[in-house]
Formats: structure tokens, C-alpha cells, sequence
């Protein structure tokens, strides 16, 4: 009973706010995205190619930790610019529809997870 008591209060939190939800997707979306990428690439399950960082990992140029690096800072900063993105509401005066601003970032990042994951256990058979 306790337990169903938690979930009905999260699930009300979750749907009385918009914003909250779509920022739930976006983040942890993005954190499997590095997880996922990190595992297939390391063990070869995706191919990274077509950039410059993976002509420098093919060659020995450029270590796995340094690649893995610079793929979290690319993440870092799309979560700020869409942060300072989200802000300009506020500042337009329009903050009731901030939400609106976050959809397709949240959309875009589901894509990219069921792209990612579909890549993922295709390699793996």
C-alpha cells in the first residue's frame, strides 16, 4: 500500500508538471546516450566514424578516455545551451510556454536513444 502510495504521488508530480517531465527525458536520455555509446564503442559493437576524433582513435593517436572526454563535454554543453535556451522564455515573458521549448530537444533525444539502442543489438548479433 505504501508503495502504491509513492508511485500515485509521482506520477501526479510528473504529469502536474511538463517542464519537470521533459527535463527527466532530456537528461537521463542523454546520460544512456553516453553509457550506451561508451560500452558499444569500447567493445566494438558500433563503429565510430566519419570524425576526425575516430581517424585519431584508429590510428593511436587518440586514447579511448580522451575520446569518451570530449564526448561528455559535447554533452555537458548541450544540456547548459539548452538551459540558457530555456531562460530567454523567462526573460521574453512568455515562461508559461517554456515547456514548449524543451519538446523537441526531448523529442530529438528519444530518437537518438531508440537509434542508439536498435545500433546496439544489431551489432551485438
Amino acid at each position: 500500500m505504501f508503495a502504491k502510495n509513492i508511485i500515485s504521488a509521482l506520477v501526479r508530480w510528473f504529469i502536474m508538471d511538463r517542464l519537470k517531465v521533459l527535463w527527466f527525458i532530456f537528461i537521463l536520455g542523454n546520460i544512456y546516450d553516453v553509457v550506451i555509446s561508451a560500452i558499444a564503442w569500447r567493445y566494438g559493437a558500433m563503429e565510430i566514424n566519419q570524425t576526425l576524433i575516430d581517424l585519431g582513435l584508429w590510428y593511436g593517436n587518440t586514447s579511448f578516455f580522451a575520446v569518451m572526454e570530449a564526448f561528455v563535454g559535447v554533452k555537458l554543453i548541450l544540456i547548459v545551451g539548452v538551459y540558457w535556451f530555456l531562460k530567454l522564455f523567462e526573460k521574453l515573458g512568455v515562461s508559461k510556454y517554456e515547456w514548449l521549448g524543451l519538446v523537441p530537444f526531448a523529442i530529438e533525444t528519444i530518437f537518438v536513444l531508440i537509434y542508439d539502442t536498435y545500433n546496439f543489438v544489431m551489432h551485438l548479433f
